[in-house]
């Protein structure tokens, strides 16, 4: 079988739902993955590449400009697609992204891919309550880790503070906002530190998270650490004790995945989230969750006094993220597409 995936940049979305799963599946010997990205170095779109060659392709939320050419020629063709989707497409007003968003017509895009797909993958059933709202052939496959990237495999780092820690994206601007008098609170009283990984001096969405951490200049307690590419983000939660998941409640937060508290999984972190959306009611006794300062800052407590326990992560990551195994599933989807078509 040969695949296609197409890839809007190797974003951590791009990398965990579809980069690493047909990764895996060509080391399985199922199928023969190739990868195309619309835009070369210098944001202009390339030719297309010949669609014919494939018995499968898939991308992830919206190809944008190009989408409905390569759609046309996939049907004409008689070639099936499907459409993986992390996120809502609505996106909040929170979001750094929806002027774009707006202005490019995103959302009508990803619901253009959706309606005219063989099949949807969904994260999880928040979100596939949304996209079976456009189509009725809807997967759930949740995200999953590669266990044997060496990311994930790092000796725990011990360090000469309590270290709380953030790694995300910029997207989580507001989300970051509602804990950091919180941590700015407690890590002034215990000397601790907090570490913000995914950091980039140059992007103001992240420099507001800095500044409204420490408004007048940054302490030493404050570490901003710079983003890196998606197979290496793992090494900084090998540097944490704590594992920050904040999410203001949204639409769009609800259909967010639990993935942070796989993340942690790998090094047994405890997980303090919002108690809200993937949290809410989460399965791992490893997720405690907050609902305003007061309640952060007595979980950071909780934390620093060794009294919460990040061993269920670890557990309910063996059991429900672990990608060789998620794959399982993936598979069975894209060979139920190809037979139906």
């Amino acid at each position: 079988m040969n695949i296609l995936g197409i890839l809007n940049g190797m974003s951590g979305i791009s990398y965990h739902r579809l980069y690493a799963p047909l990764h895996d599946l060509q080391i399985r010997g199922f199928a023969q993955i190739d990868i195309w990205t619309p835009r070369d170095e210098q944001g202009k779109y390339r030719p297309l590449p010949d669609l014919s060659k494939y018995d499968l392709v898939m991308w992830n939320g919206t190809l944008a400009e190009p989408q409905m050419q390569i759609i046309d020629i996939l049907n004409t063709r008689g070639i099936p697609f499907i459409v993986d989707i992390d996120d809502y497409w609505m996106l909040n007003r929170y979001n750094p992204a929806v002027d774009e968003w707006k202005r490019r017509g995103l959302a009508a895009k990803v619901q253009e891919a959706l309606y005219h797909a063989d099949a949807v993958i969904v994260e999880n059933d928040r979100l596939r309550e949304q996209a079976y709202k456009v189509n009725r052939n809807i997967y759930t496959i949740p995200n999953a880790l590669n266990l044997t990237e060496l990311q994930w495999n790092q000796e725990k780092q011990p360090g000469d503070k309590f270290r709380v820690g953030f790694v995300g994206s910029r997207s989580h601007r507001y989300d970051l906002f509602t804990i950091s008098q919180a941590v700015r609170e407690f890590c002034e009283e215990t000397g601790s530190e907090y570490n913000i990984c995914g950091y980039d001096e140059k992007d103001p969405e992240w420099t507001a998270v800095g500044n409204d951490v420490a408004p007048v200049g940054h302490p030493d307690w404050l570490k901003l650490r710079p983003g890196v590419h998606p197979s290496q983000y793992g090494i900084y939660l090998s540097r944490l004790d704590v594992v920050l998941a904040p999410l203001v409640a949204s639409q769009f937060n609800n259909c967010k995945s639990d993935l942070k508290v796989k993340e942690a999984g790998c090094y047994s972190l405890p997980v303090i989230a919002s108690n809200f959306g993937p949290y809410h009611d989460h399965p791992s006794q490893g997720v405690y969750t907050a609902s305003g300062i007061k309640e952060w800052k007595a979980r950071l407590y909780e934390a620093y006094k060794g009294k919460l326990d990040g061993r269920p992560n670890a557990a309910y990551l063996e059991h429900e993220g672990d990608l060789h195994k998620v794959n399982l599933d993936r598979i069975a989807v894209l060979t139920e597409v190809l037979v139906k078509k």
